[in-house]
């Protein structure tokens, strides 16, 4: 029978590279780590790792294996977090993926309500583009992922949750802000302050001013929210973002809100994990409190 030890030792060799690696990253001798694979390689009867310079690398029956470990003890795992709830007192672990604006704006009322029911619960949220949270969801790295739709990718579920807008921000004075709606053709000669070209925000602005034919003058191209909010109100631009990670300057006057014409701008969001894997108490309740919460967050940003 084979050992998890020994499948989690080959499974850090691969990872990070090297025999000395594995034993410094798992806290073992060298000569531990090279006794277990032989162990190991003896048990299956084939070579499983290649040394090539200062590297290691699986063999073909190393591959096989590896996809196998990795199955194996991400399930283990999974067992151990859904039993860990049951004793100790504790509440258990929800591991989260989103896009770092929704952590920003959206979801930290849900983990203050999840925090007042499971005062014990570890919560870890891990922000991503769209691609990058769907990886780690399949890796096993996050439990859930709060996303827009759609998403692509094998053996999901996904629960909607809300649907939320994208609108044109601008200063007051603007000559924009009299108007009821803006179109893809009134970008033309605007300067545009973009977020991040991977967010779904930008992909969603750009493919709908580009397929009206419309190229837009990027004035400023920027990561964070907050400070291209800064720089719509500073006059560099205009900007496209939700509505709910404006709320604060639209109340005070800094900024003035212009929806689209076009409902293209609209987004569905949805809650997503992969089918077949078991959903622990607290990764069912954090999802429960999402479909209570931001429904109202993402349509009005009340």
């Amino acid at each position: 029978m084979l050992e998890t030890k020994q499948l989690r030792i080959f499974k850090t060799i691969v990872e990070v590279g090297s025999f000395t690696a594995a034993g410094e990253h798992l806290s073992l001798s060298q000569p531990a780590i090279s006794q277990q694979v032989r162990a190991l390689e003896e048990r299956l009867g084939v070579r499983l790792l290649v040394r090539t310079g200062r590297s290691t690398r699986p063999t073909p029956a190393g591959e096989v294996l590896l996809q196998c470990a990795r199955q194996v003890l991400d399930k283990i795992e999974e067992v151990q977090r859904v039993l860990g709830e049951h004793g100790n007192g504790k509440a258990g672990v929800v591991r989260i993926g989103t896009p770092e604006p929704a952590s920003n704006y959206l979801l930290p009322p849900v983990l203050a309500e999840l925090k007042r029911r499971l005062p014990k619960v570890d919560v870890r949220v891990i922000s991503g583009h769209p691609p990058v949270s769907l990886a780690r969801l399949h890796a096993g790295d996050v439990d859930v992922a709060f996303l827009p739709l759609p998403v692509e990718g094998d053996r999901l579920r996904i629960a909607d949750v809300g649907t939320d807008e994208l609108i044109t921000i601008v200063p007051p004075g603007h000559p924009w802000i009299d108007r009821g709606c803006v179109t893809a053709r009134d970008f033309e000669h605007q300067p545009l302050i973009l977020y991040d070209r991977e967010s779904p925000i930008t992909v969603r602005t750009l493919a709908f001013l580009l397929d009206e034919g419309v190229f837009p003058r990027v004035a400023v191209e920027i990561d964070h929210l907050e400070a291209l909010k800064d720089l719509v109100r500073a006059g560099v631009g205009v900007g496209v973002v939700p509505r709910w990670s404006a709320l604060r300057e639209l109340a005070a006057g800094a900024l003035v809100a212009i929806g689209f014409a076009s409902g293209r701008m609209a987004r569905t969001w949805g809650l997503v994990h992969v089918d077949g894997h078991q959903r622990s108490r607290t990764t069912r309740t954090f999802m429960q409190l999402c479909r209570e919460v931001l429904p109202a967050r993402l349509a009005s940003g009340t």
